[in-house]
Parts: structure tokens; C-alpha cells; sequence
């Protein structure tokens, strides 16, 4: 370690870290820009809070964080592992941090809720929606499974009308992907595109009724109008796992699930199909190999 480095602070290596993150130079790959948001913003209430990154002050505010908030609690040790990774690599850290940062690495304390939605649902949500937008999200996250932060980054351009399919260009860890559109999200996107007549093709997609861009939040709130109609309780999640359990019982290969969603590993996909033990029992009575 060069002594130079013992005196400068550690917001000092802020913006640098920001570059690497969105530069690809960390892992390898740029993070998802909902992912360099949300560690920006814990990074730099941490830093402003205790000034610089040791092993006692992470301890410190994990402890002011309520247990029940698990994922606040796994968001806040994520980012400030990311950032003492970078200040390990510039030499200002030391690397014994990281490895005690693992020692006090949050655990939930009851199974986290995995929230899906019944395909007789999705259809319910569906019938609610009083205007093109919400029709045409709601089939466009039931029908693709794609996740908030790539549903509002598509643009105009990124529809292939002839071929019928969607690229999908702001995936996780900056992956691209392509997905195609059946019958029904042809049609939303038809008689959406009527009531937006005048869109560019680098124009967002989804516009809210100022012409806007909808936004992560701005979805979430659609969705949870929507799910008040119905009583349903749905999120962009929630369809996401709904679109992976639904094709599974409809026989689409799992294999062709994990391309669709953009999963890395086929088992992040098989655990988000949701089906029941009651499913299985029924299913073995008639859809099983059955020997005499």
C-alpha cells in the first residue's frame, strides 16, 4: 500500500468506483443500472454517516437496521462490499475487511415471501385495465416475463413487427437477449400504438399520459391500482414467476424459460415455478408414467 493512499478519504474514490461499475471494469460487466442506483444511494448514505469504510461502521449500521427488513439490510451489505472491493483494488483498504464483512453478512429470519399470481388472476388483471397502457403492461410482463427496469427501458425501436419479437437490451449485468410476441401482445401493442400515434422509434414505449416515460415506481402503482380492482395482490415480480409456473404447466421446456427471463443458471428459474404438491399428486394420477 502506497502511504500516499492512507490520507486520502474514501469518498475520495467515489467517482472512480461509479466508472468501474458502469464501465464493466469490476466484474467484467457493466452492473444493471437498477443495481448502480441502489448501490450509489446506500454508498453514499454510509459515507456521509461514517466518512470511511471499515469492518465496525458496516456492524454498526446493520445493527440500526430492523431485522424484519432483510432486504435493506442485504441491499446495504451488498453495496458496501462492492465499494471495499474497489478500495481493496486501489489499495486503500485493507483486505481483511472483506473477508470479516462475511462473518455479519445478513440472514433472513423467516422464508422471504415468493409472490406469484394464477394464471385465472393474470386474466382478471387483465379484464380490469381501462386503457391501452395498463392493458399493454400487464400482457407485456405476463407474456415475456420480463423484469420493471426492462420493461420501462424498451424502446420503439427495439419491437420487430415483422419477425414478432422484442430486444431486450438493457438486461441484468448489461446482457442483451431477444423474446418473442404472441397474439395477444400483438395486439396490445397495436391499439397502444393507436393512442400514440406521433412515437419516434428511440421513444421509450411505455408513456405515461403526460407523454412521459413510465418509471420503475410509476409501474409498480399501475400494477397495485389494478390489483385493488381484483383484489389481487401483484407486482412485476409476481408476473415474472406467474409467466415461469404458468408455461411450465403448459409444457414449454424449463430449458426455454431460463432464455426467455435472462437467467444465468436454470436453477434461479426453477425456483420460480411455483407449483403445488397438490399439482404433482394430481398430475401423477394421470400425467405420470403409469406401470402394471
Amino acid at each position: 500500500m502506497q502511504n500516499f493512499k492512507l490520507f486520502r478519504k474514501h469518498s475520495d474514490y467515489f467517482e472512480d468506483w461509479q466508472k468501474a461499475m458502469a464501465t464493466g471494469l469490476m466484474t467484467g460487466r457493466p452492473f444493471s443500472r437498477h443495481t448502480y442506483n441502489q448501490y450509489c444511494y446506500y454508498v453514499t448514505l454510509f459515507l456521509e454517516r461514517y466518512g470511511q469504510v471499515s469492518f465496525e461502521n458496516l456492524k454498526t449500521e446493520l445493527a440500526s437496521i430492523k431485522a424484519d427488513q432483510f432486504a435493506k439490510r442485504k441491499s446495504v451489505h451488498r453495496a458496501i462490499i462492492c465499494f471495499g472491493k474497489f478500495l481493496v483494488q486501489e489499495g486503500t483498504l485493507h483486505p481483511s475487511f472483506l473477508e470479516k464483512a462475511k462473518s455479519i453478512k445478513p440472514k433472513p429470519h423467516k422464508p422471504p415471501k415468493r409472490l406469484s399470481v394464477k394464471e385465472g388472476d393474470v386474466q382478471r388483471l387483465i379484464g380490469a385495465c381501462k386503457n391501452p397502457l395498463d392493458r399493454l403492461l400487464m400482457i407485456l410482463l405476463a407474456s415475456t416475463g420480463l423484469r420493471a427496469s426492462e420493461a420501462c427501458d424498451l424502446r420503439l425501436e427495439d419491437i420487430d413487427f415483422e419477425d414478432r419479437r422484442l430486444k431486450v437490451r438493457c438486461g441484468k449485468w448489461g446482457k442483451e437477449r431477444k423474446v418473442g410476441i404472441g397474439d395477444g401482445l400483438m395486439l396490445a401493442l397495436e391499439n397502444y400504438l393507436k393512442v400514440r400515434p406521433h412515437m419516434k422509434p428511440s421513444d421509450i414505449l411505455l408513456q405515461n399520459s403526460l407523454r412521459k416515460p413510465l418509471c420503475r415506481s410509476g409501474l409498480y402503482q399501475r400494477l397495485q391500482k389494478l390489483g385493488r380492482r381484483v383484489n389481487v395482490t401483484v407486482s412485476p415480480h409476481a408476473l415474472r414467476r406467474a409467466f415461469v409456473t404458468i408455461n411450465v404447466r403448459n409444457g414449454v421446456p424449463l430449458v426455454y424459460l431460463q432464455i426467455a427471463c435472462g437467467h444465468r443458471e436454470i436453477t434461479t428459474t426453477r425456483s420460480y415455478c411455483q407449483t403445488s404438491e397438490e399439482e404433482v399428486i394430481e398430475a401423477m394420477k394421470t400425467s405420470f408414467t403409469n406401470f402394471s
